[in-house]
């Protein structure tokens, strides 16, 4: 090894050990927006002494609506009005499976099994359930929702884009009705996500929407946020240590209004949410140019307006 490679080498470990002494002495500036800490009931300790101001806590599933109260409940009865835990509830596309159609249906081509009522859709009851939270809950979060081409049935095999699309539609008119922003994920469905909203009267959005652990391109951040009816306004973009896995991961940091950007850990354990918080917030500060605290409060300001009434 050179004496040019060693020093360099030696420069970006001082740097980085730098860097993390500034995120290590402002992480009460930290707004996760997007994370499962629920999931990991063994450490539920741990996550009591997370110094973030606030995390969202990700509700996937009904079962998993009670974990999120929970921790909720400790986290703000612990810490009162200094810091605050978010309950978030939603169907994950990932697990709308469980909603499954008659079984007279399954087995049959997936072009026969079109939305048709409530012929479709066997068991409301999560609707209900998620009725009932967001009124007992006047600032609970509607997520993780959204849209997924990759996931599959696992009854029938093959993706289920039409059932999908039934529970996002009905959760975003929740939100709507009792004015929740909603956090969002949307895996290679860009294109339909966009066709929905655009088609989506603005009278029927959600306040605002964060479309989480963001993987559309450049342009298509470009898409969301110019859209027409000050629509495009209403549009946050998360990223967590997920979007770090691409090559291209600082093009989509640069296309990313600084106003718009969000922190995610995405973690379902506390024992990891610290480092994929700062590997976020490294390369955010490398990308736009600010440094580690300048992206924590930056972001923390964003999450702010994200949550406004």
């Amino acid at each position: 090894m050179s004496n040019t490679t060693t020093e360099t080498t030696n420069s970006n470990n001082e740097l980085e050990k730098l860097e993390r002494n500034e995120f290590n002495q402002n992480l009460g500036l930290i707004v996760d927006s997007h994370c499962h800490l629920q999931e990991d009931t063994e450490n539920i300790e741990h996550s009591l002494e997370l110094p973030y101001e606030k995390m969202f806590l990700m509700g996937t599933t009904v079962e998993d609506w009670d974990r999120v109260n929970t921790l909720a409940d400790r986290f703000n009865d612990k810490w009162k009005d200094t810091k605050t835990a978010y309950r978030s509830f939603g169907i994950h596309p990932w697990f709308v499976y469980k909603l499954q159609p008659p079984q007279e249906l399954i087995g049959q081509p997936i072009d026969t099994l079109k939305p048709d009522g409530d012929k479709y859709q066997v068991d409301n009851s999560w609707y209900d359930k998620l009725r009932e939270n967001l009124i007992r809950y006047p600032d609970a979060i509607v997520g993780e929702i959204g849209i997924d081409k990759v996931t599959k049935v696992k009854a029938i095999g093959k993706n289920d884009p039409h059932s999908q699309m039934i529970v996002l539609s009905k959760q975003i008119q929740l939100a709507n009705e009792f004015n929740r922003v909603v956090s969002l994920h949307c895996v290679q469905l860009h294109g339909k996500l966009l066709d929905f909203f655009q088609a989506l009267p603005l009278q029927q959005f959600p306040p605002r929407v964060a479309l989480h652990t963001f993987g559309g391109k450049p342009s298509t951040v470009q898409q969301f946020s110019k859209m027409k009816d000050q629509k495009g306004d209403r549009f946050y973009f998360g990223l967590s240590f997920i979007n770090l896995t691409s090559s291209k991961v600082s093009k989509l940091i640069e296309s990313i209004p600084d106003d718009r950007l969000l922190l995610e850990s995405d973690q379902n354990t506390p024992l990891e949410a610290n480092e994929s918080i700062f590997k976020v917030v490294k390369a955010i500060s490398t990308t736009k140019k600010w440094t580690i605290k300048e992206t924590l409060e930056r972001t923390r300001l964003n999450a702010l307006r994200f949550l406004a009434k």
